[in-house]
């Protein structure tokens, strides 16, 4: 099966099995023309009951009628199958944090976050993803924030704002 990622689910919206989607603006009117999606990481698909845009989009699929239900799938990728998109975005290259795929994060009052899974790249900033205590956590990238590079031990040395962790 050809999977496109289109973006990543965001946080329950409401109490009625509703969750706010952050989709690369370049997929959301295949989104909107799709009767299904694929979510997490292995994909499993669940079917559209409604999707609409008001800032984020918000979806509710059939069968997640709670908060709790919906809050299962937070911080997980969104697939589309390949049929469903009219074109695929290309991947830039000159996305400058992609190098840093790998390294892990040392930040004062954290402990040692990563390794870096995968950097998104949203259209006000960059996102290194990676997982911690076995949830998928989103860390903001940007130069302001990076205080050294160990290239050597693949470390990157940042200023996070407290309780990242405890987002999500």
């Amino acid at each position: 099966m050809n999977l496109i990622e289109i973006g990543w689910t965001g946080k329950p919206h409401g109490l009625k099995g509703e969750i706010k989607l952050r989709i690369q603006e370049f997929y959301e009117d295949d989104l909107f023309a799709s009767t299904s999606v694929l979510i997490g990481d292995p994909p499993i698909p669940y079917f559209v009951e409604q999707l609409r845009a008001g800032g984020a989009v918000i979806g509710k699929f059939e069968t997640l009628d709670s908060r709790e239900a919906v809050a299962l799938l937070a911080g997980k990728p969104v697939w589309l199958m390949a049929s469903q998109v009219s074109a695929v975005a290309e991947p830039e290259d000159d996305t400058p944090w992609e190098a840093l795929v790998g390294y892990s994060i040392r930040a004062e009052g954290y402990p040692l976050l990563g390794p870096i899974t995968g950097i998104m790249d949203l259209p006000q900033h960059y996102l290194a993803e990676m997982k911690h205590g076995g949830k998928d956590i989103l860390v903001p990238i940007h130069e302001d924030l990076i205080t050294g590079v160990e290239e050597d031990a693949k470390v990157l040395e940042m200023v996070l704002p407290e309780g990242l962790l405890d987002l999500g």
